[in-house]
């Protein structure tokens, strides 16, 4: 499992370290070793193809939703739903992140079906996660400057799947649709993201128990940042494997604790199977609740295959769980493996 699990990071590396995506020609003769799937020895070559390809198909997929150059800093109407809208800065701009469904560039409607990053400067309106907008907007494609050793905002933009941005123009057609389809989770996030913020004017460690519980850090203040990094603690501001695996030891220490208290409770299921399975589900829900980075995910993976062997009473071993962990979050998003989250997870 672990040198498949080297094979398939390896592909999928191995594609995104290319300046462009490889030709047909040459997709094609990657798969034309997939066959060897059968040959035990010549398994991990064929898995090291599996991992090319599919990074290949995830960035043919991703591309497709880009601008069109030839709308590239023109006026159109877009309409979709709000994803977040983190703190303003400053009164005088806001920054939205935007799902357009569909896109007005005076030829009628046409299906644009892309994450896009906004900034609305000077008057706006109050966009809130999870409602429908339609804005004019002037959009350009995702770039960056490529200085050696600085942030490579362009690939920021590509992890984010975010394949447009701009800015909201002054005009009537600027206006609030209604309600979209937002998930619980996503509103409990907001929710308490609102109720914390209003408690950080009057307490400012409450910036602090905001960025632990749902992931965001937009209102830690330099001075705090600052006493972060003096004291080597800056780190646990981002939600990782230590947190989830903090809260899941927790309730599982307590449930099991408790489970074994009561004759009747021990009968029906043992402590240790109850007990992992509260743990899994609070490492969930954590997890959700923090916005579910890459960290995070790889973090759930491994407690979940832990308490998963404990409920089934197998053994997992360390080199099974990472190698696990690494092919699903892989499979789940190939771009991850250009975040230094995920290598340093």
């Amino acid at each position: 499992m672990t040198f498949h699990a080297i094979s398939f990071v390896a592909g999928t590396l191995v594609l995104h370290l290319q300046a462009k995506l490889p030709a047909i020609s040459i997709l094609l003769l990657v798969a034309a070793t997939l066959p060897v799937l059968a040959s035990r020895r010549l398994r991990p070559v064929a898995i090291f193809s599996l991992g090319f390809l599919w990074a290949a198909f995830h960035n043919v997929l991703l591309t497709a939703q880009g601008l069109p150059e030839n709308l590239q800093g023109e006026t159109v109407l877009i309409e979709g739903e709000v994803l977040e809208r983190p703190p303003a800065a400053s009164g005088i701009r806001i920054r939205v992140l935007f799902k357009a469904d569909r896109l007005d560039a005076g030829e009628g409607w046409q299906p644009f079906a892309t994450r896009v990053r906004l900034d609305w400067y000077g008057e706006h309106g109050d966009p809130q996660p999870g409602e429908r907008w339609a804005f004019a907007v002037r959009l350009k494609q995702p770039g960056g400057y490529a200085n050696p050793g600085g942030f490579d905002y362009e690939q920021w933009l590509y992890r984010e799947r975010i394949r447009a941005t701009g800015y909201v123009r002054a005009d009537d057609r600027n206006r609030h649709i209604g309600s979209g389809s937002v998930a619980v989770i996503d509103s409990i996030r907001s929710r308490l993201s609102a109720v914390m913020a209003v408690d950080a004017g009057a307490r400012p460690t409450m910036a602090l128990v905001q960025a632990l519980t749902v992931g965001q850090r937009n209102r830690i203040s330099q001075d705090q940042w600052q006493i972060l990094r003096a004291t080597g603690t800056s780190h646990l501001m981002a939600i990782s494997g230590l947190h989830i695996s903090l809260v899941a030891g927790l309730v599982f220490g307590c449930v099991r604790f408790a489970w074994a208290r009561s004759a009747m409770l021990t009968t029906r299921l043992l402590p240790v199977r109850a007990a992992a399975l509260a743990a899994l589900l609070a490492a969930t829900l954590y997890a959700l609740l923090s916005g579910f980075a890459i960290p995070a995910q790889r973090a759930l993976i491994m407690v979940a295959l832990l308490m998963v062997a404990l409920m089934s009473g197998r053994r997992a071993t360390f080199p099974g769980v990472i190698s696990v962990a690494a092919l699903v979050t892989l499979l789940m998003d190939p771009v991850a493996i250009l975040s230094a989250g995920w290598w340093l997870s």
